[in-house]
């Protein structure tokens, strides 16, 4: 009983274990000898990251069949930041089979689906051949160490047998470095306007970066071509000036600085990312001596690091200055009034600050109206011999007059300056002398002047 007992037991265990062999499989080796498809962190130069995996398929039953891969795990870094799957592009090494037809000889990115890359032959033999994948790391938008994993599947036409093959994927990623220069009104240009003399009313550029390692990054500023008008006249050094706004530990511009020629370093730091605003201003002293116009020009942004090449980022400048002819008269505390005027007091003297601003750069001249002589109540006059005008240039100032002494006033309209040749920007004083004398009538005496400007 015991002998026959245990050849039964002997039979039904055999039939459980007898091997099953497999009509198809497939391996799935990395090019290079490891166990994963990795890609360099650095990208070749001259040259994409790539990789290859060798694909071997093992056919027993003479079926033709198919493999086709697909992405199994999104492949995504430490943060859950998923690969933007546009970056790893695929294609079959043409001529690396024996026989059959290889899929995708033209470079496409992966997908979450399948992708068809090798048909059989009609004879179903077996086969191998290569898929080759590169890293495209301008299209990678995070960085840190990516992992995923690739399936290879292998099916029979008209049966039923497949087999199936995984792979990790690696890679780690330095953040790319990008930097963005634009202006606040229009992306590509800077607009600038003679009233633009405080940060609300001026145009600006914003400099922004991101996806720097840590190294530093310096950014400069430089005029590619001073801006001109239509009379190919340059706008002058000092009359534009650009003031930073950001943090002012990495700013290397200081309050408002004049928009200079040469190269010029406006920011540093090892900051990952920041972001600045430079205004672009007019400065009121300077304006009024350049010729109007619109006066157009370009500057450029240069973005350097320690790895790879500067980037440059260049920009038009448009700047209008509006024609200037304008005369402002500051008369002193109280006006042109002459107190307690007696025959034998000493003489009175008062000063009217005369200013004349023109960017015309034409002649020009300032007159004075005196409808009629001073008058009282009674309507009496005041002799204009004992009423004078002496008009004072400070040196340093151009233009000429005719009272360089003092002179009696005239009724009627006259010219008391005249500019130079070119129109100068003036500020000068005319000075009011009133001498009582015995034959004088009492009484308040008045009488309008009239300043006007007159371009010759």
């Amino acid at each position: 009983m015991y002998r026959a007992l245990l050849i039964i037991i002997l039979f039904f265990f055999t039939a459980l274990t007898q091997p099953c062999f497999a009509n198809l499989s497939i391996s799935v080796n990395p090019s290079d000898g490891s166990n994963a498809l990795r890609f360099d962190k650095t990208q070749p130069v001259g040259g994409l990251n790539k990789q290859q995996i060798h694909i071997r398929i093992n056919s027993t039953n003479g079926d033709r069949y198919q493999v086709f891969q697909r992405i199994l795990e999104p492949i995504s870094n430490e943060k859950g930041d998923i690969l933007n799957l546009q970056a790893i592009q695929t294609e079959t090494l043409p001529n690396s089979n024996s026989s059959g037809t290889l899929y995708l000889q033209n470079s496409d990115h992966m997908t979450m689906g399948e992708q068809l890359v090798y048909s059989s032959a009609q004879s179903g033999s077996s086969d191998s051949f290569f898929v080759a994948y590169s890293l495209n790391q301008d299209l990678i938008q995070s960085g840190g160490s990516f992992r995923g994993r690739l399936e290879y599947t292998v099916r029979g036409l008209g049966n039923g047998s497949s087999d199936l093959a995984t792979i990790d994927v690696f890679l780690d990623s330095a953040q790319n470095l990008k930097v963005i220069v634009r202006g606040g009104h229009e992306p590509n240009k800077v607009l600038i306007h003679g009233a633009d003399t405080n940060e609300k009313r001026a145009d600006y550029i914003n400099i922004s970066f991101s996806g720097n390692s840590g190294q530093e990054i310096r950014i400069y500023q430089q005029i590619d071509t001073v801006p001109q008008n239509e009379s190919d006249q340059s706008l002058k050094a000092d009359t534009l000036q650009i003031q930073a706004e950001g943090d002012g530990e990495d700013l290397r511009v200081e309050g408002s600085s004049a928009l200079l020629p040469q190269r010029m370093l406006i920011y540093s730091s090892n900051k990952s990312e920041d972001n600045f605003n430079l205004y672009f201003l007019i400065n009121p002293d300077e304006v009024q001596q350049q010729d109007a116009g619109t006066y157009m020009g370009r500057i450029k942004y240069i973005v350097e690091t320690a790895q790879g090449m500067p980037q440059e980022f260049p920009l038009d400048i448009q700047c209008e200055i509006q024609p200037v002819f304008t005369l402002n008269i500051t008369a002193p505390p109280g006006g042109v009034s002459f107190g307690h005027v007696l025959a034998n007091s000493p003489a009175q003297e008062k000063e009217v600050l005369v200013t004349v601003q023109s960017n015309l750069h034409k002649p020009y001249q300032v007159l004075q109206d005196l409808q009629s002589s001073m008058v009282n109540a009674s309507g009496k006059d005041f002799d204009n011999t004992y009423f004078n005008l002496q008009v004072e240039i400070p040196l340093g100032q151009t233009g000429q007059t005719d009272y360089l002494e003092f002179a009696p006033m005239k009724t009627g309209e006259y010219p008391i300056y005249s500019s130079d040749a070119r129109g100068s920007s003036v500020t000068f004083k005319a000075v009011y002398r009133l001498q009582g004398y015995l034959a004088m009538s009492p009484g308040d005496f008045t009488a309008p002047i009239r300043f006007s400007l007159n371009q010759k």
